[in-house]
């Protein structure tokens, strides 16, 4: 059985059901669940429901009051999903506020709000976030714009870099997010194999190679093969396992 596809120009409701293609460019809704070989939005879009789709590309502002399954997906200015996310791969750039994230690769640039865990093979976050959880993956890349909050970061490799693009981005940044300041981040603990990290106020660290830059803060650091600490980082003791 053949799938339909349905549009909105305008202003208008779509029905939710399983689609081929759903299109929305203007001012559009969808009453209930939708699935979707490929969902597209430009403007206002509100699902009052869960999304599954294959491909997943929307502008503007969108909204989800249930959950997002994906393969696939592009989101730029306003995303937000109630419930938990999962995708393949997930790029985000603008504002972006979400419950539990979970998939394979996952980047947002601009301000994130996660009520949950990232849980992913790959997480690259640029500019500022709050994850009530934790930041799982096997490869976490984070550079800072702004005053950012996670319980945990875990993970094979990670690194964490201080950004330079101040001005209206940072306060832009801090007014979404309510953590106005220089960018920093503060974890209770960071665990992994490779550790690179700067701008980070932690309880614990523990990790195989790791290296303390400047601007960190930790209590404790347990390391197993090597240690550098900068001089422009403290560390209040050191342990090697």
């Amino acid at each position: 059985m053949d799938r339909r596809s349905v549009s909105i120009a305008g202003a208008g409701k779509i029905e939710g059901g399983v689609y081929d293609r759903v299109k929305i460019s203007g001012s559009g809704k969808v009453t209930g669940d939708v699935e979707a070989e490929e969902f597209k939005g430009a403007g206002a879009v509100t699902v009052e429901g869960s999304l599954r789709a294959r491909r997943f590309d929307v502008s503007g502002a969108f909204k989800a009051e249930g959950d997002l399954e994906i393969e696939e997906g592009e989101a730029s200015g306003s995303f937000k999903v109630e419930g938990r996310v999962t995708a393949r791969e997930l790029k985000v750039s603008g504002a972006a506020k979400c419950g539990p994230i979970q998939g394979g690769y996952i980047r947002v640039n601009g301000a994130l709000k996660a009520k949950g865990d990232i849980e992913a093979d790959t997480v690259r976050l640029s500019g500022a976030f709050k994850v009530e959880g934790l930041i799982s993956a096997d490869r976490v890349e984070i550079h800072l714009e702004d005053r950012s909050k996670a319980r945990e970061l875990g993970g094979e490799v990670i690194e964490v870099r201080r950004g330079t693009a101040w001005g209206g981005l940072l306060s832009t940044l801090g007014r979404l997010l309510g953590t106005h300041g220089r960018g920093m981040l503060e974890v209770e603990s960071v665990e992994g194999d490779e550790l690179d990290l700067e701008w980070v106020v932690a309880e614990v660290v523990r990790g195989r190679v790791v290296r303390i830059g400047p601007g960190c803060r930790i209590g404790r650091v347990e390391y197993q093969e090597s240690l550098e600490v900068s001089p422009d980082a403290q560390v209040g003791e050191e342990v090697k396992a």
